[in-house]
């Protein structure tokens, strides 16, 4: 299996695991006898392969943009997962959803072997800006992640949140609300410090041979203007059926806010007149 997740550790003194925040993935790290040798970085050789990750409140979320031209849906992978965190260099993710190939193997793994989720424990080192993973018994290589710069402070958004319900309007007003159930579509958001990273998995909703069977994600930044609760997404990647990219701060995607409260908020899609796009509205649970 070709993995690429990661976990949560507390610094001795700090009030939040060193883990947390956004990272990118830098390169691959070989070694001999234990001793790393060789980098390869990937930027020297992939200059369009991204590769995100997000470690927030013990759950996680990774993303890639890499291309799939054998299967029904043509963009990259994702997953998520709680973390749980044994010790300094020790962790494991309970990777129960994902995109792409990566969802597709983890639904066949859960429904073969019929458990929730799939165990998976990570070696790491972790500091301030870097750090490996090697997973298993492996020595010979880790995947090696840089810390992406915060952007933003704090806002009430920070934090993961999964879609609990979808509210249908007409002419603006409400005429139906349905739940949405996980093991259908799971649709988890994290935003942290200005980043945001999101990813729908529909195992649960399409068969194998059709393009939505990959779900979708994307990666990008956000802005949250608290005075007139809209909040803008720039998205500028994706995985699974999400093959379209665009520039940092390009292509602004809008969204009516509503807070009902600090752990539920409902997000309707507007345009830059304030019309509803899609004619529905979406509500989302931070995840505990």
């Amino acid at each position: 299996m070709i993995l690429s997740c990661a976990e949560n550790q507390k610094n001795t003194g700090e009030s939040e695991p060193l883990i947390e925040g956004f990272w990118n993935r830098l390169g691959t790290i070989r070694y001999v006898n234990n001793i790393a040798v060789d980098t390869n970085l990937i930027k020297s050789r992939n200059d369009w392969f991204k590769q995100i990750k997000v470690y927030k409140d013990d759950n996680m979320i990774w993303l890639n943009n890499a291309r799939d031209t054998l299967t029904p849906w043509k963009g990259g992978s994702g997953g998520y997962a709680k973390i749980k965190i044994h010790s300094k260099d020790s962790l494991t993710e309970s990777m129960s959803n994902g995109t792409g190939a990566w969802g597709a193997n983890v639904k066949k793994n859960k429904d073969s072997l019929n458990i929730p989720y799939l165990t998976i424990n990570l070696r790491t080192e972790i500091n301030d800006k870097t750090y490996t993973q090697k997973f298993g018994n492996n020595n010979d290589v880790a995947e090696y992640w840089g810390r992406m710069d915060k952007l933003e402070d704090e806002t009430r958004f920070d934090g993961a949140w999964k879609r609990v319900y979808q509210i249908n309007f007409v002419n603006g007003i409400a005429v139906d609300t349905t739940s949405v159930p996980s093991d259908a579509v799971l649709d988890v958001k994290i935003f942290s410090n200005g980043y945001y990273a999101y990813q729908v998995d529909e195992t649960g909703l399409f068969d194998s041979d059709k393009p939505m069977f990959g779900g979708y994600g994307g990666f990008g930044t956000f802005e949250y203007n608290e005075e007139k609760n809209i909040l803008t997404e720039y998205q500028e990647w994706g995985s699974g059926t999400q093959t379209n990219s665009a520039p940092p701060k390009s292509n602004p995607i809008y969204h009516d806010i509503k807070f009902y409260n600090n752990d539920l908020f409902l997000q309707i899609g507007i345009d830059s007149l304030g019309g509803n796009q899609a004619g529905r509205g979406l509500v989302y649970q931070r995840i505990k």
